[in-house]
């Protein structure tokens, strides 16, 4: 598809690179997660990023490097050791932000797909506005902290099963117990595939990296095997971002996650940055695309996930031993939604994006300004005990004094 205004690809290309700039400075200069201003700048040009195919394309492997650097974080261990002590915090988590979203969805009478990806667009909390307040607001060593990230790691590793159950679904399979069988079947055996390959092959791996690693060729071998992987995934049927997610454990596996994270971080920021802005530009709001069922559906999915993940973060903090008001904490600060909102949405009904985009919208400022104020809101709730002063004994002088 060739652009309206006959702009040669690199000027337009250009155009949308400093755009994307000057929403990340501002970004930057308001202290607000420039996720936002990426999304909003998508939003304001709408049209015109979408005619050049190319540089659609290209916002496509933000997904990929997404998951991929989510991978990176972690190694099969670190999985285990997370899902041992987070593991109830994580299925109330996961009941909370998916399971009653979709039961609800599907008795306000949407078919079963929908009603699945709604559960996922509402299941996972934004790991980059969450982790970028917590340090804005100096709160990394905070006792609650601790739960909070746990509860990301935990999302951050369901998130791409989540994906790839949901893109197998929107592939053309039927929710029938085969069909589910068969997909968690891949799944385990692309899982199996990596552990083994990282058990015995992990060792000669790290040294091929490590041969190649000064050399200005190892880009094109890092970037391909991602791509590569992704591509396989998307291929079987299921999430190129498990491909990718799964890369990035292997990496972290070979002990060589930061070697590979400083080759691909630019264009991971571009791809990203793109991404969000395309996510932005594909909404548009018209009133045909807003009837009383979709905004009744709106209003109760917004309502319970901001209900659900303060639930979660209460009552998982009760459990996980943390007091009534840092429990609270957690529950204001893990509100927001984000990047995973909108990766999910790429399956849902074209005429269901601009409610997508609209909710990604409202949770991720509603969060944002809870997550902000966590502290003073728990406060409110369960107010500080003001510490009693001991009153200090009179003394009785002596007679002979």
């Amino acid at each position: 598809m060739h652009n309206d205004l006959n702009l040669p690809f690199l000027l337009l290309f250009g155009i949308v690179s400093i755009i994307l700039f000057f929403s990340g400075y501002i970004g930057k200069l308001v202290r607000f997660p420039t996720i936002i201003f990426f999304i909003l700048s998508g939003l304001i040009l709408g049209n015109i990023v979408h005619q050049e195919e190319v540089i659609e394309k290209f916002s496509e492997l933000g997904i990929v490097l997404l998951f991929f650097y989510l991978g990176l974080e972690f190694n099969f261990e670190r999985a285990i050791q997370t899902g041992k002590r987070i593991w109830s915090v994580g299925l109330l988590d996961f009941f909370f932000g998916f399971v009653v979203i979709f039961v609800v969805i599907k008795l306000l009478e949407f078919d079963l797909f929908t009603a699945l990806i709604a559960g996922g667009i509402a299941y996972a909390s934004s790991s980059a506005i969450t982790s970028k307040i917590l340090v804005d607001t100096h709160r990394i060593a905070n006792p609650e902290t601790e739960l909070i990230l746990g509860l990301m790691v935990f999302e951050d590793i369901v998130a791409p099963i989540l994906l790839a159950i949901i893109s197998a679904f929107a592939s053309g399979g039927n929710l029938s117990f085969l069909t589910i069988g068969i997909i968690f079947a891949k799944i385990f055996a692309v899982f199996f595939a990596v552990f083994l390959i990282s058990k015995y092959l992990k060792n000669p791996l790290s040294r091929f990296i490590d041969s190649f690693i000064e050399e200005d060729i190892f880009i094109l071998f890092a970037f391909g095997i991602v791509v590569l992987a992704s591509g396989f995934t998307q291929y079987i049927g299921l999430s190129e971002a498990l491909g990718a997610f799964l890369v990035g454990v292997l990496m972290a596996e070979a002990g060589k996650e930061e070697e590979v994270e400083k080759a691909l971080y630019s264009i991971k920021d571009l791809a990203v940055a793109l991404f969000f802005m395309f996510f932005g530009a594909s909404i548009h709001f018209t009133a045909s695309d807003f009837n009383s069922k979709l905004i009744l559906a709106l209003v109760v999915i917004v309502v319970l996930s901001i209900i659900g993940k303060f639930l979660t973060g209460f009552i998982g903090g009760l459990i996980y031993g943390l007091s009534k008001r840092a429990s609270a904490i957690v529950g204001f600060s893990i509100i927001n939604r984000g990047e995973f909102s909108i990766v999910m949405s790429k399956f849902a009904h074209p005429q269901h994006i601009p409610v997508v985009g609209l909710y990604v919208l409202i949770m991720a400022f509603i969060g944002i300004i809870t997550a902000q104020f966590a502290p003073k809101l728990a406060n409110l709730l369960f107010p500080k005990k003001a510490k009693k002063k001991k009153k200090k004994k009179k003394i009785e002088k002596p007679s002979y004094v």
